[in-house]
């Protein structure tokens, strides 16, 4: 489909890409007379068309993701950050797909193919809201192999070219999972949103502190000096592996907190 991206591939496209030496093969009707007179030897003109670019929106719907201290929930917080992007990709025209992920190994992700129109993001926001309550589930979560298997079904889902949209809170990120995105970074254009609370960042010093899953109780002593220590270390080593990602061609890097509005963290973000 025609599209406002430039294909990789080139063609019989209507944007100029470059002036090589002809080649057996070429179409002569590609040859560039002025440059073959000019050095004596056959050129011919390269072009490059422009191709519609489908889109697939991550979202991280795993346990950890229904957590906050203010604001909205984490996993509220990244619907709305991909629905906007959702909604940006259609208003450029290009195909737009999502494919969540729960962190429950006996359920398979919600994968929906990229579509033209509005019927990709209203997939993506049906999938969200229907998603089932993870409360009910029993097995627990390991936060390393789903994100890793996030990973791996976008990488067989998305086609060459793709823009992959990833929102998440990044737990579970170790060396796999970077390895993984950069292997992305080779065939793809990458944009990852970090959802975190402020809790997360640096935990307060308040006293005993409880927390329960519906199911568990737990306690936490946040007068511990060393533990609120490793906790910021957790956080400070999640967020700066993706600031370096950040660094390669085709990695774009937002962060967008549980008591920010994440219509202006985009706006503000991606408006550069």
């Amino acid at each position: 489909m025609a599209g406002a991206h430039l294909s990789r591939f080139q063609g019989r496209g209507i944007e100029f890409d470059e002036v090589r030496p002809y080649q057996p093969g070429d179409d002569i009707r590609s040859m560039d007379w002025r440059v073959t007179a000019r050095t004596g030897k056959p050129h011919t003109k390269l072009f490059r068309e422009e191709r519609e670019r489908p889109a697939l929106v991550l979202l991280d719907l795993r346990p950890s993701m229904f957590f906050a201290t203010r604001g909205a929930l984490k996993s509220v917080i990244a619907v709305e950050c991909a629905s906007l992007l959702a909604w940006s990709v259609m208003q450029q025209g290009d195909r737009i797909g999502s494919l969540i992920i729960d962190g429950d190994a006996t359920s398979e992700a919600q994968l929906s193919r990229p579509v033209r129109g509005h019927r990709g993001v209203l997939r993506l926001l049906g999938n969200a809201v229907n998603h089932g309550n993870w409360k009910q589930r029993s097995q627990a979560i390991d936060e390393r192999q789903s994100l890793q298997k996030m990973l791996q079904r976008a990488s067989h889902a998305a086609r060459t070219g793709s823009l992959i949209m990833m929102v998440s809170d990044g737990r579970g990120l170790d060396n796999n999972s970077i390895a993984q995105l950069k292997r992305l970074l080779l065939h793809h254009t990458v944009v990852f949103v970090l959802v975190y609370d402020a809790f997360e960042a640096d935990m307060p010093e308040v006293g005993e502190l409880q927390a329960s899953d519906g199911k568990m109780r737990r306690s936490v002593d946040s007068n511990n000096a060393s533990m609120r220590k490793e906790h910021h270390a957790h956080f400070l080593n999640r967020r700066a592996s993706l600031k370096d990602l950040a660094r390669l061609p085709g990695f774009v890097f937002l962060e967008c907190a549980t008591h920010e509005d994440p219509f202006t963290v985009m706006q503000a973000s991606l408006g550069r």
